[in-house]
């Protein structure tokens, strides 16, 4: 269920880069990298563990659909995916999330 107070549930849908029917694709607002980019369920749930798997496959798909994007544009020499589960984990948005960071072998080309 929507949650008034969360910017992943209130998010401007012409921020998506890309959605399926369970989660959606924005760039991140401070990213790490060049092609940083956030895989968010339309779900609110904070804890990634407590998605369902529905909704867990569909970010899974978007995240793979988004890796070969991001290969064709900036060929990157690596990837971090990662999700933080906490405020102790580092999660900011209380709202589960993946991170996909692509990685370069020069660290300024962000």
């Amino acid at each position: 269920m929507k949650q008034p107070d969360c910017i992943f549930c209130n998010i401007d849908q012409d921020n998506f880069i890309l959605k399926n029917d369970l989660a959606y694709i924005i760039k991140d607002k401070y990213p790490h990298s060049r092609g940083h980019l956030l895989i968010i369920p339309f779900e609110h749930e904070e804890n990634y563990f407590e998605l369902g798997k529905k909704t867990r496959d569909a970010m899974n798909d978007l995240l793979i659909i988004a890796k070969k994007d991001c290969d064709e544009k900036y060929q990157p020499s690596g990837y971090n995916v990662s999700v933080n589960i906490g405020r102790s984990a580092g999660q900011v948005v209380m709202h589960a999330h993946l991170h996909l960071i692509p990685r370069y072998s020069k660290s300024n080309d962000i």
